[in-house]
Protein backbone atom coordinates (compact mmCIF):
# COMPACT_ATOMS: atom_id res chain seq x y z
CA UNK A 1 0.00 0.00 0.00
CA UNK A 2 2.83 2.51 0.68
CA UNK A 3 3.82 2.15 -2.96
CA UNK A 4 0.25 4.00 -4.02
CA UNK A 5 1.29 6.73 -2.01
CA UNK A 6 4.96 7.06 -3.43
CA UNK A 7 2.88 7.44 -6.85
CA UNK A 8 0.52 9.94 -5.69
CA UNK A 9 3.17 12.64 -5.83
CA UNK A 10 2.56 15.25 -8.33
CA UNK A 11 4.17 15.48 -11.35
CA UNK A 12 4.63 19.25 -12.43
CA UNK A 13 3.44 17.80 -16.28
CA UNK A 14 0.11 16.47 -14.95
CA UNK A 15 -3.06 16.24 -16.76
CA UNK A 16 -6.48 17.61 -15.89
CA UNK A 17 -9.33 16.21 -17.26
CA UNK A 18 -11.63 18.17 -19.14
CA UNK A 19 -15.10 18.94 -17.63
CA UNK A 20 -17.84 17.68 -19.45
CA UNK A 21 -20.12 20.50 -20.92
CA UNK A 22 -17.87 23.31 -18.98
CA UNK A 23 -18.97 26.46 -20.32
CA UNK A 24 -16.67 28.91 -18.01
CA UNK A 25 -19.58 28.20 -15.26
CA UNK A 26 -19.52 25.73 -12.25
CA UNK A 27 -22.94 23.49 -12.75
CA UNK A 28 -22.60 23.65 -8.95
CA UNK A 29 -22.60 27.07 -8.42
CA UNK A 30 -21.48 28.28 -4.71
CA UNK A 31 -21.47 25.11 -3.74
CA UNK A 32 -17.58 25.00 -4.07
CA UNK A 33 -17.87 27.23 -0.70
CA UNK A 34 -19.91 25.08 1.38
CA UNK A 35 -17.51 23.67 3.60
CA UNK A 36 -18.60 20.35 5.44
CA UNK A 37 -18.41 21.24 8.77
CA UNK A 38 -15.98 19.57 11.39
CA UNK A 39 -18.36 16.76 12.22
CA UNK A 40 -19.47 16.60 9.19
CA UNK A 41 -16.16 15.59 7.49
CA UNK A 42 -16.03 13.00 10.96
CA UNK A 43 -19.59 11.56 9.80
CA UNK A 44 -18.04 11.05 6.78
CA UNK A 45 -14.96 9.31 7.64
CA UNK A 46 -16.45 7.02 10.15
CA UNK A 47 -19.17 6.32 7.76
CA UNK A 48 -16.56 5.25 5.05
CA UNK A 49 -14.26 3.53 6.74
CA UNK A 50 -18.00 1.21 8.45
CA UNK A 51 -18.45 0.39 5.18
CA UNK A 52 -15.23 -0.15 4.15
CA UNK A 53 -14.62 -2.46 7.30
CA UNK A 54 -17.86 -4.77 6.69
CA UNK A 55 -16.85 -5.45 3.13
CA UNK A 56 -13.29 -6.91 4.23
CA UNK A 57 -11.30 -3.91 3.87
CA UNK A 58 -10.45 -3.89 0.35
CA UNK A 59 -8.41 -1.60 -1.44
CA UNK A 60 -8.04 -0.19 -5.04
CA UNK A 61 -5.13 -1.34 -7.56
CA UNK A 62 -2.80 1.02 -8.54
CA UNK A 63 -4.53 1.75 -11.80
CA UNK A 64 -7.84 2.25 -10.21
CA UNK A 65 -5.89 4.50 -7.58
CA UNK A 66 -4.14 6.20 -10.64
CA UNK A 67 -8.04 6.76 -12.23
CA UNK A 68 -9.63 8.21 -9.39
CA UNK A 69 -6.88 10.61 -8.72
CA UNK A 70 -6.91 12.34 -12.27
CA UNK A 71 -10.18 12.33 -12.08
CA UNK A 72 -10.06 14.23 -8.89
CA UNK A 73 -7.22 16.99 -9.89
CA UNK A 74 -9.43 17.77 -12.06
CA UNK A 75 -12.08 18.64 -10.14
CA UNK A 76 -13.32 22.39 -9.10
CA UNK A 77 -13.77 20.75 -5.34
CA UNK A 78 -10.49 19.75 -4.98
CA UNK A 79 -7.09 21.14 -3.33
CA UNK A 80 -3.85 20.37 -2.69
CA UNK A 81 -2.08 22.28 -0.59
CA UNK A 82 1.42 23.06 -2.45
CA UNK A 83 4.37 20.45 -2.44
CA UNK A 84 2.70 19.35 0.74
CA UNK A 85 1.42 16.47 -0.92
CA UNK A 86 -1.56 16.76 1.15
CA UNK A 87 -5.19 16.94 -0.76
CA UNK A 88 -8.74 16.65 0.26
CA UNK A 89 -12.14 17.09 -1.25
CA UNK A 90 -13.88 20.19 -0.26
CA UNK A 91 -17.46 18.54 -0.93
CA UNK A 92 -16.82 15.64 1.71
CA UNK A 93 -13.90 17.07 3.50
CA UNK A 94 -12.04 13.58 3.31
CA UNK A 95 -8.53 13.47 2.20
CA UNK A 96 -6.31 11.33 -0.55
CA UNK A 97 -6.15 8.56 1.27
CA UNK A 98 -10.33 7.79 0.82
CA UNK A 99 -9.14 6.85 -2.80
CA UNK A 100 -7.85 3.88 -1.61
CA UNK A 101 -10.62 2.48 -0.04
CA UNK A 102 -12.40 0.21 -2.70
CA UNK A 103 -15.84 0.97 -0.96
CA UNK A 104 -15.92 4.82 -1.58
CA UNK A 105 -17.15 7.06 -4.03
CA UNK A 106 -16.96 10.61 -5.19
CA UNK A 107 -19.45 12.45 -3.32
CA UNK A 108 -20.83 14.33 -6.20
CA UNK A 109 -24.28 13.98 -7.66
CA UNK A 110 -24.09 12.07 -9.89
CA UNK A 111 -20.54 11.00 -8.64
CA UNK A 112 -17.55 11.30 -11.12
CA UNK A 113 -16.26 7.79 -10.13
CA UNK A 114 -17.66 4.91 -8.23
CA UNK A 115 -17.27 2.42 -6.11
CA UNK A 116 -15.89 -0.97 -6.76
CA UNK A 117 -16.93 -3.52 -4.85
Amino acid sequence: MGNIFKRYKKSNNSEKIKKEGNSGTSQRGNDIDNKPSFVGMAKNLFNSLKEWQSAGRPVVTSEQWDYRVKICRGCEFWHEVGETQIARCKKCGCSSGKLLLATSKCPLNPPKWNSIS
